[in-house]
């Protein structure tokens, strides 16, 4: 097993408490969301919340849904020895047609306070049982206010898809509402069959198990 560190970035206006019941194989660093600053690009972000971190280049980035796309743009411009991604977007994968919409009408713009965090919650919902790990999910989101939200909405629809440095390995849902199934021409894909967005907390031994046995044996 590698004794590599893995760093972990989870979900959209979300933090660690999401990962409390999962185990991964490699020593871990839970990493917390910042405030963005005004009109500041995703790529400026990413940098200003991992540049303060001693990221190594035989490390390990682990991003969940949004944190996955961080994690991607920052490995555009910094090594480290691999990209995890759970129910994330790949830097070679398009956005759902909602999502393409949302920026054709600039509705990001002008929509009322509250509606596009109401937005993402039902999203959230979408194809997943009523459960403890939803509810704190839905509540760990309190910790920000809507134009946090707004910012990353708009941000991800603006992102540049920089390549990262490193090899990209993604795990999907095969029934996540978010981001749809699109195999990369090259990186690493799985999918984890009957898993929602929240894969995380209802598969997540099958997660832990395939990176102890797919991801942790490629590395040095």
């Amino acid at each position: 097993m590698s004794d590599c560190r893995v760093w972990v970035l989870p979900g959209m206006g979300a933090d660690s408490r999401i990962f409390k019941s999962f185990r991964f194989p490699w020593n871990a660093t839970y990493l917390e969301w910042i405030e963005p600053l005004q009109d500041e690009s995703l790529s400026a972000y990413a940098d200003r919340l991992l540049d303060r971190y001693p990221i190594q280049e035989n490390d390990l980035l682990f991003g969940y849904s949004f944190g996955g796309i961080v994690a991607q743009d920052w490995a555009s411009r910094n090594k480290v020895q691999r990209v995890v991604l759970l129910n994330s977007l790949h830097h070679e994968a398009q956005l759902r047609p909602l999502y393409r919409n949302l920026a054709a009408t600039g509705v990001l713009n002008w929509a009322p306070e509250g509606s596009i965090i109401r937005m993402i919650k039902f999203i959230a919902r979408l194809n997943s049982q009523p459960s403890r790990t939803l509810d704190l999910v839905l509540e760990t989101m309190e910790q920000f206010e809507c134009q946090y939200y707004r910012w990353v909405m708009k941000a991800v629809l603006k992102w540049k898809r920089p390549t990262p440095l490193a090899p990209v390995d993604t795990i999907l849902g095969e029934l996540d509402p978010v981001f749809t199934l699109q195999k990369p021409s090259t990186d690493r894909f799985w999918i984890l069959e009957g898993a929602t967005h929240l894969s995380f907390s209802s598969h997540s031994t099958q997660i832990s198990n395939l990176l102890k046995e797919k991801v942790d044996p490629v590395l040095v």
